[in-house]
């Protein structure tokens, strides 16, 4: 889910969902403005290498290992495709952890009435921003490896325009689902330019 704060514009909703293997993912986005995009064929697979924790299950890692480890995987795919690198966040991460809690313990899986709310609620003043949930997958590579396969969640992950990034885990599933529970929260401040123009990678989703 993509959200541009603008006040000329209206934005329009397009969402989707996808169910695989007992695994959960959505997306949904909201677009102020079209753009062109061009598909980049080169740099398609990504390694993972230096990503500490990347295949470490979530039920025997710490929550701060899985984040980093997250947030090094995402700024793997983007620098592999000449994007600037992701800050790690920490209202972010409040924001994203709160609503991982929230969507285990509830039950539901769902971005909730208004994501960009919860993450002006953590202070975070934001001119654009975006979020990624998962439920089912066990690992940061297998998360991230899910969202970069799925088109909205990829072109959240390659946006140009975002600066920083927050992380929340949890080990549970959402309901009967197996495996970890993952949000992702995107944004960049109001006081700041968006650090690339390239929507280049992001017209490529998914990878």
């Amino acid at each position: 889910m993509t959200v541009t704060n603008a006040a000329a514009a209206r934005c329009a909703v397009n969402g989707c969902a996808r169910t695989a293997r007992a695994l959960l993912v959505t997306s949904a986005a909201l677009l102020c403005t079209a753009a062109v995009f061009t598909s980049q064929a080169n740099a398609r697979t990504t390694r993972h290498r230096g990503c500490a924790y990347a295949h470490s299950p979530a039920r025997h890692t710490s929550r701060r290992a899985l984040q980093r480890a997250v947030v090094c995987l995402i700024n793997q795919q983007r620098a592999g495709r000449g994007l600037p690198r992701l800050h790690e966040n920490q209202r972010l991460n409040r924001s994203a952890q709160g609503w991982t809690n929230v969507m285990v313990s509830h039950g539901l899986f769902s971005h909730g009435a208004d994501f960009s709310a919860r993450i002006s609620a953590v202070g975070f003043n934001w001119s654009t921003a975006g979020e990624n949930i998962a439920s089912g997958f066990k690992t940061p590579a297998a998360v991230v490896r899910g969202w970069m396969g799925s088109p909205g969640h990829c072109r959240n992950i390659l946006t140009p325009s975002f600066l920083d990034v927050g992380v929340g885990v949890s080990s549970r599933g959402v309901g009967r689902v197996r495996g970890a529970t993952w949000t992702q929260d995107f944004g960049l401040p109001m006081s700041r330019h968006a650090p690339s123009g390239n929507w280049g990678p992001a017209g490529g989703c998914p990878y």
